[in-house]
C-alpha cells in the first residue's frame, strides 16, 4: 500500500513540474479588481503574435483596430511573406508586466519579446530580443482591439 501511494506521489509531483513548463503565466494576482480586462488583453496579445508566428495573418488581423500600428504590423508581415515564401518569423512573448488604464477605454501592457527568423527547411538565422515593449489596447463596440 505504502508503495502504491509512493507512486502515486510521484506520478504527481512530476506532472506538475512537466504541465509548468513553458506556460506564460500572468502577473496579475487572481483577485485583482481589474484582472478580467487585463486578462482579455493579455490573451488577445499571445493570440496575435501565436497568429503571427503561424503565418495565420488573417487570424492576426482579426486582433487588431484597423488601421492601427498591429494592423500595419501584421499587413507588412504578410506582404514580406508573400515576396519571400520560404521564411517566417517565430515570436514569444513573455514576462507581461506594467498593466495599466490609460483611459477607461485604452489599456497599456509592457511585455518583452523575442522573435527568431527560420525557414521552411528548418534552419534559425538571428534570433532578436526587445525588453519592455509596449502593447496598446482600445475598447471599441464592447471588445478590445490592439491598437
Amino acid at each position: 500500500m505504502k508503495k502504491l501511494l509512493y507512486f502515486i506521489f510521484v506520478i504527481m509531483v512530476v506532472s506538475f513540474i512537466v504541465t509548468g513548463c513553458n506556460v506564460i503565466q500572468s502577473s496579475l494576482p487572481p483577485n485583482s479588481p481589474a484582472g478580467g480586462d487585463f486578462y482579455i488583453c493579455e490573451n488577445l496579445m499571445k493570440g496575435f503574435y501565436t497568429a503571427l508566428s503561424n503565418r495565420n495573418f488573417a487570424q492576426a488581423l482579426t486582433y487588431c483596430k484597423s488601421g492601427g500600428i498591429s494592423f500595419k504590423f501584421a499587413n507588412g508581415l504578410w506582404d514580406a511573406s508573400q515576396d519571400y515564401p520560404l521564411f517566417y518569423a517565430d515570436f514569444d512573448i513573455y514576462n507581461l508586466h506594467g498593466h495599466e488604464y490609460l483611459t477607461t477605454n485604452k489599456i497599456a501592457i509592457h511585455y518583452d519579446e523575442s522573435s527568431t527568423t527560420m525557414d521552411n527547411y528548418g534552419n534559425s538565422y538571428n534570433t532578436l530580443f526587445y525588453g519592455n515593449q509596449l502593447m496598446l489596447f482600445e475598447k471599441i463596440n464592447g471588445q478590445w482591439l490592439l491598437m
